[in-house]
């Protein structure tokens, strides 16, 4: 989804993206079994850095993907009803 100032969000709209902020759970999880349980051994700690790296660029922008739903429907809509 492109976030621009002609487009209409709806409710299920604002649902989608505080939905997908949880997914930064499920990428945890992937760090998580790539650190303990992987068959290939341990990650080194370069690649744990560079996975928590991507994991957090990931996460900021789904929130800022969010925080641009929320606030163009504010602006048009003039609240969340």
């Amino acid at each position: 989804m492109i976030i621009n100032m002609t487009q209409k969000y709806d409710r299920f709209d604002l649902e989608e993206e505080i939905m997908n902020v949880w997914h930064t759970v499920d990428d945890i999880d992937v760090l998580l079994y790539r650190m303990m349980d992987a068959p290939d051994g341990p990650l080194s700690e370069d690649e744990i850095t560079n996975m928590l790296i991507g994991l957090r660029e990931f996460h900021k922008g789904r929130c800022l993907k969010l925080r641009g739903v929320f606030e163009i429907m504010i602006k048009k809509d003039g609240g969340l009803v």
